[in-house]
């Protein structure tokens, strides 16, 4: 560490609040201003804490060394009351990594070869139905639908009034993330508080059914699993993550409306993916297999990944005082890395703001090993998403079908993205007008 080093630059606000309210406001677009003004670390004070946030190649370095970060006490106080208490990813250490390794296993990959015929089913279903529509808004359409393919794999929760009950009621919290919190009654977070309580309350009851009769769903799975040291999961760690994993893969929906867009604008590469459908899946059941053969597909997938962020931050606190780029970082701040400027870094991708699947063929997510962490860095037994490997086969499965099976267009319309959103959604919510392709698959 220099003895010289000076803090990052930036403001820090208003006492005790500091920027929160403009962050509130629109999360991206202040990270973003924030790193056209000072560079790849900044300084502020957001929800009563000192915060220096870190960008591009070398943050991620410094962020990923576990001799500079710790995740315990790091994530903003409103999160942490939304998740409704300490999390998987607010530990470290042995409990993390026994945690960690358990619930993964409601997320390998022959748990996932087991989701898929649930999975393809929904997703089947929920096409049917909306293409016998002049047509819809797909982010509502696809929040409904991945609520009941989480509510299907990891809650084993057919599609009816307890799936749509958490669907409104994920709704209601997801705008809490950002808003501000004050718990007024009425008010955007005190709702927020109230749909956390009731989706709580269910996943409770299915957690004392689960160990009753265990079954094949992730639940199961995260309440039979054993660390290496034999110790399982309480009730109370198991229904704090189960929320989180819900909550996760929730926000999930933005990539497959995402991959719907770019597909619609993009006639050519959605004739790409369809020619490699044809030749591995054109009809029936979907696996593993061959959802592995879909390179072009899986690109989509990938881009969508990089340019829709789900979340614009990982949460961290200094265990020490370091140097990146040049900037000191006083031990005891909290640091967050911003994984939406790394997506979009021109230092890693060739013209970022472009949506390009064959940069994955180009390989420039592979410049570095913190080149492309959209849901955070390896190993999976570490802070990287724990449904990285579910969303992604959730959102190939459901281009997959949607391709062999139909044809699609985006009616006029308004598809600029709403950064005030978590996760951005078009304007418009991204209308689109969709239609079986000669009465059945290709």
């Amino acid at each position: 560490m220099s003895k010289t080093a000076s803090l990052p630059p930036g403001a820090m606000g208003l006492p005790y609040i500091g920027e929160t309210l403009a962050f509130g406001r629109n999360p991206f677009g202040f990270l973003e201003d924030r790193q056209k003004r000072h560079g790849n670390v900044f300084k502020s004070r957001l929800f009563g804490r000192n915060i220096v946030f870190l960008a591009g190649l070398e943050g991620a370095e410094a962020f990923y060394n576990a001799d500079n970060i710790s995740r315990a006490d790091a994530h903003p106080f409103p999160l942490v009351q939304l998740f409704g208490g300490v999390n998987i990813e607010m530990y470290d250490g042995p409990k993390h990594l026994a945690l960690k390794s358990m619930a993964l296993e409601a997320f390998n990959h022959e748990a996932i070869s087991g989701y898929l015929p649930a999975m393809q089913d929904l997703i089947e279903t929920a096409l049917q139905r909306l293409a016998r529509q002049k047509e819809f808004a797909a982010c509502t359409e696809l929040r409904r639908l991945a609520i009941e393919l989480i509510c299907a794999n990891v809650l084993g929760l057919p599609p009816g009034s307890q799936t749509e009950a958490m669907t409104m009621d994920y709704g209601i919290l997801l705008p809490g993330l950002i808003a501000v919190p004050v718990a007024v009654p009425g008010a955007t977070y005190s709702r927020a508080l109230l749909a956390r309580d009731r989706i709580l309350a269910h996943i409770r009851a299915l957690i004392a059914e689960r160990r009753q009769r265990p079954g094949s769903d992730g639940l199961s799975r995260i309440l039979t699993a054993r660390a290496a040291n034999w110790r399982t999961f309480t009730d109370e760690e198991a229904l704090l993550e189960v929320h989180h994993i819900v909550m996760a893969g929730f926000i999930v929906y933005a990539h497959m409306a995402e991959a719907m867009r770019r597909l619609a604008e993009q006639p050519q590469l959605r004739e790409r993916c369809r020619d490699e459908i044809r030749q591995h899946s054109a009809s029936g059941a979907i696996s593993m297999d061959a959802l592995a053969k879909l390179e072009a597909s899986m690109n989509v997938v990938l881009e969508s990944k990089r340019f829709v962020p789900l979340v614009p931050l990982a949460f961290g606190k200094a265990k020490r005082t370091f140097d990146c780029v040049g900037f000191r970082v006083p031990a005891d701040w909290t640091v967050y890395l911003v994984l939406s400027l790394n997506n979009q870094d021109p230092a890693i991708y060739t013209n970022p703001k472009a949506f390009d699947p064959d940069r994955f063929v180009r390989g420039e997510h592979r410049k570095h090993p913190m080149a492309f962490i959209p849901q955070g860095a390896e190993p999976p037994t570490g802070h990287r998403c724990l449904g990285l490997d579910y969303s992604t086969f959730v959102s190939l499965t459901f281009l997959t079908i949607l391709v062999r099976d139909y044809d699609w267009e985006l009616p006029p319309q308004n598809l600029e993205y709403n950064w005030q959103k978590l996760p951005p959604e078009p304007r418009d919510g991204l209308r689109v007008a969709l239609r079986r392709r000669n009465g059945g698959p290709i």
